[in-house]
């Protein structure tokens, strides 16, 4: 059984519109066969709500929902607690529980994590990305409204704080003229030799600051070959 984010191929699969525009949608899959759907709104910094979870096919339905839970934590594990409005009548009470859900006024998870979210300077920022696909650009941009929209994941290299995740963000940031962002930083170091590297090449196409990136977007097609391609053409070599 696999767990991802919904990809453009599942979006069939999801029930609101926001939750592709947000790219808050998580799937189950089994070999070729989509047998779970969950899908989140990010209420803040710190809150996110469960609004809808759907099972295609016969099969654990606890499992899938923990596993699809996992997913949320992956992609915004700056998360406090999850929050589940059992008006909605869409998942039962024992697969709650069996997910650490506890009942209160509604159903909350609390998240164990020690992540920190603070606020930067988009000037403070150091790209680690050569080039931005415009399609995602333009799916952030409608519903960007204040900084507190944008939390991205960084790491710290000597003293730069280098964005590694949530750059179609940070250009709708600048565009719209945002003078800070929300980050928070990515305690895992496995891949920081590979970060170190995707910054050298930034700095070798003179990409100091988010402004130098900002007229650097590209087709998806674009970016998958120029830029997905390179990076996964670098991992592979030095696995």
């Amino acid at each position: 059984m696999d767990f991802y984010r919904a990809r453009k191929d599942d979006f069939k699969y999801v029930k609101y519109k926001k939750s592709l525009i947000h790219n808050t949608a998580t799937i189950a899959s089994e070999g070729q066969n989509i047998i779970g759907v969950l899908e989140y709104e990010i209420k803040n910094m710190e809150e996110a709500e469960i609004i809808n979870f759907n099972i295609f096919e016969s099969c654990r339905e606890d499992l899938i929902f923990k596993g699809l839970i996992d997913e949320i934590d992956y992609w915004n594990p700056y998360l406090k607690r999850i929050i589940y409005n059992e008006d909605n009548n869409i998942i039962n009470s024992n697969v709650l529980i069996n997910a650490g859900f506890i009942k209160s006024s509604t159903w909350i998870l609390s998240m164990n994590n020690n992540i920190k979210v603070f606020k930067i300077d988009i000037e403070e920022i150091t790209p680690g990305q050569l080039i931005v696909d415009e399609t995602k650009v333009n799916r952030v941009n409608s519903w960007i409204k204040i900084p507190e929209d944008i939390v991205i994941t960084c790491v710290k290299i000597e003293d730069k704080i280098v964005c590694i995740d949530g750059y179609s963000r940070l250009i709708a940031a600048y565009n719209k003229g945002f003078k800070y962002v929300f980050a928070y930083l990515e305690t895992n170091d496995d891949n920081i030799q590979f970060y170190r590297t995707c910054m050298k090449w930034c700095e070798e196409q003179k990409i100091f600051k988010i402004k130098d990136l900002a007229n650097r977007t590209v087709t998806p097609e674009e970016h998958e070959k120029l830029w997905i391609n390179r990076c996964q053409a670098y991992l592979n070599e030095h696995k």
